[in-house]
């Protein structure tokens, strides 16, 4: 294993194998985004997503894949521009890594699959030894959000593109409004936004409902009472054991216990707390 990669691994002093495996995809995921930054990625793109508020804001849970957003839409992007750059960046800190294109459906998120399949040797027999990693990228995101500088330090320092909290929040109650399953993730984030007084920004908010899900068209006045509302409907519709049993196996170990308090009014009470 490269000495970067054991180093990054030690300063993570992880005792489980299921925490090494989240370590080691944390890992590729700083790569991929060290080489995309090297290449000029976030001249146009916006890192957004469950991945981004972990790794810059320290959001406590694991995530799997890397969410962006092109600043300008372009139907002419292509992952073609920057998978041969993957590549050499992977194979420099020693990863065998191969680029998957996933089946284009009609839809404005062009997908790549990036597979390392060599740093999961050594696990237990009868699991996959591949480490998938899903990078997505909104060609055509609702306007509104509010871009900022962020630094990552692995595998050397270097920047990046982010949306602020207030923008994130704001792409995240449109997924808890419109998603069409219920992700324990998402309301795990929606906590976290919340205890931390963050407010949804106005303008994406509007935005994002207009642009897709059941409220598509139809320029609704977004207000934070409507908001609200709709929030509070449908956490009184939700199996919350089943929503804890999705976000489980993203926590530390030592952080599951609290999914036993997921339940209708834990939620009513942090929903309140949205200004």
């Amino acid at each position: 294993m490269n000495p970067i990669i054991e180093s990054r691994l030690a300063e993570y002093n992880s005792k489980s194998e299921e925490g090494r495996k989240h370590d080691l995809r944390e890992i590729v995921q700083g790569i991929a985004l060290y080489s995309l930054s090297n290449h000029g990625f976030f001249k146009k793109a916006v890192f957004h997503g469950g991945t981004e508020l972990r790794l810059v804001h320290s959001l406590p849970r694991f995530s799997e894949d890397l969410d962006f957003a092109l600043t300008v839409h372009a139907d002419s992007f292509s992952w073609d521009d920057f998978s041969r750059s993957l590549l050499r960046t992977c194979a420099h800190y020693g990863l065998h890594a191969e680029i998957r294109e996933p089946k284009e459906t009609v839809s404005s998120i062009r997908k790549l699959l990036l597979v390392e399949t060599s740093i999961m040797e050594g696990f237990s027999q009868g699991r996959t030894p591949f480490l998938r990693i899903r990078l997505e990228v909104d060609i055509d995101p609702p306007p509104g959000a509010t871009v900022e500088t962020a630094y990552l330090d692995f595998p050397i320092p270097y920047e990046i593109a982010v949306m602020d909290l207030s923008s994130s929040f704001a792409l995240k109650c449109h997924a808890l409004l419109c998603r069409p399953c219920v992700k324990g993730r998402d309301w795990f984030d929606f906590l976290w936004f919340s205890s931390r007084g963050v407010k949804p920004k106005p303008e994406l908010l509007a935005s994002s409902f207009n642009q897709s899900g059941p409220w598509a068209g139809k320029r609704i006045s977004i207000s934070p009472d409507w908001l609200k509302r709709q929030l509070s409907l449908k956490i009184k519709s939700i199996d919350w054991e089943h929503a804890a049993r999705d976000i489980s196996p993203f926590l530390f170990l030592e952080d599951r216990k609290t999914l036993d308090a997921w339940k209708v009014d834990f939620f009513i009470y942090y929903l309140r707390k949205m200004n």
